[in-house]
């Protein structure tokens, strides 16, 4: 049974992030407090990694659903944003890429929730109308966006402090993949997970230029800017066999065993201000990662397994390891050693 939930406002609110590193704090702070008849105020925001080729990518938010076993689902159907003028809206519209990184859209603010386990975040979209959820390519044609017809159904969460504040994190370079056969787009889920900014860390930095077209073939590409990505792999103490492109288990080429798929993918952006050339993976969960960066990338796809090389150049490997609501910072260099 859906629930409306119209006492509750939903705000939409930029945060002051920029679209390089972080240069601003994004309200990660959390009240403390365990009184369990007390109920919990929970944050929400929705944060992206960029594909390289595309100008836009639009979603139309129809609904947000917090379902919890032996009780009603909660949903948030009726929006309130100020910045956008806006008052008890049924959906709002969101471009993806306007935030990379750290930055974020807060899509709810401080709604009133129970204590306990949410089994499941159910995001359901306007879709399969080019006016409402589309990508807009280099060329500026737009193409439709189309969502599993249940909606994107991400993992859970257990509230059980006074507040807490989480970001849906949207891979597109992993969850938005072309269907050749319709001529639109699937946002599906892979590559998007939801962080407790509480714990959540991220890792940013710098990339030597010089790294794009030192190696063959990178040095026969026409544009040497294009086709440069950092790929980010769970744990450490990995090969460079084991490490891949993107692919997912529907992948229609043979997957070599032990390879495995990127967490995250960071394209590169460069800095208007200064001329360099950064990445960024804004919230991840602490823990162990390989980060290894590639300049052959044109050819990597969401879904098929396509043998690209990487690392490349091949000694482009580092091993990383976050901690607790850590900011690192590791700059990709000639050297293969964080700066």
């Amino acid at each position: 049974m859906r629930k409306s939930v119209p006492l509750f406002t939903v705000i939409i609110l930029l945060t002051c992030m920029t679209l390089s590193i972080s240069s601003c704090g994004c309200g990660f702070d959390c009240n403390n407090g365990n009184n369990r008849d007390e109920p919990t105020l929970l944050s929400l925001g929705f944060s992206d990694a960029i594909p390289e080729e595309l100008k836009q990518v639009v979603i139309e938010v129809d609904s947000i659903t917090f379902k919890r076993t032996g009780a009603e689902n909660v949903v948030i159907d009726a929006f309130t944003i100020d910045a956008l003028g806006l008052v008890d809206a049924d959906s709002f519209q969101i471009d993806l890429l306007q935030y990379r990184g750290r930055n974020q859209l807060l899509v709810i603010d401080n709604l009133e929730l129970d204590k306990g386990t949410y089994s499941e975040i159910l995001i359901t979209l306007i879709d399969g109308d080019i006016n409402f959820s589309y990508a807009q390519q280099s060329d500026d044609s737009l193409k439709q966006i189309n969502a599993p017809a249940a909606g994107l159904s991400l993992a859970g969460i257990t509230l059980s402090e006074a507040a807490g504040k989480y970001t849906v994190e949207f891979g597109l370079a992993q969850s938005l993949q072309y269907q050749s056969s319709s001529d639109d787009y699937l946002l599906a889920v892979d590559g998007i997970h939801i962080e407790d900014n509480a714990t959540a860390a991220s890792l940013s930095g710098r990339v030597d230029s010089t790294l794009f077209n030192t190696v063959s073939p990178c040095n026969e590409k026409v544009d040497p800017e294009s086709g440069n990505r950092v790929y980010l792999f769970a744990g450490t103490g990995l090969t460079s066999e084991q490490l891949a492109d993107v692919f997912t288990s529907a992948s229609s080429s043979t997957i070599p065993a032990d390879s495995q798929a990127p967490f995250s993918v960071a394209a590169l952006v460069k800095n208007s201000l200064i001329g360099s050339w950064e990445y960024a993976f804004g919230f991840l969960p602490p823990g162990t990662y390989t980060m290894a960066f590639a300049c052959d990338t044109f050819t990597d796809g969401p879904v098929n397994y396509d043998g690209l090389v990487v690392p490349l150049p091949t000694d482009q490997i580092y091993e990383i390891t976050l901690s607790d609501a850590e900011q690192k910072v590791c700059d990709i260099n000639s050297s293969a050693v964080c700066e």
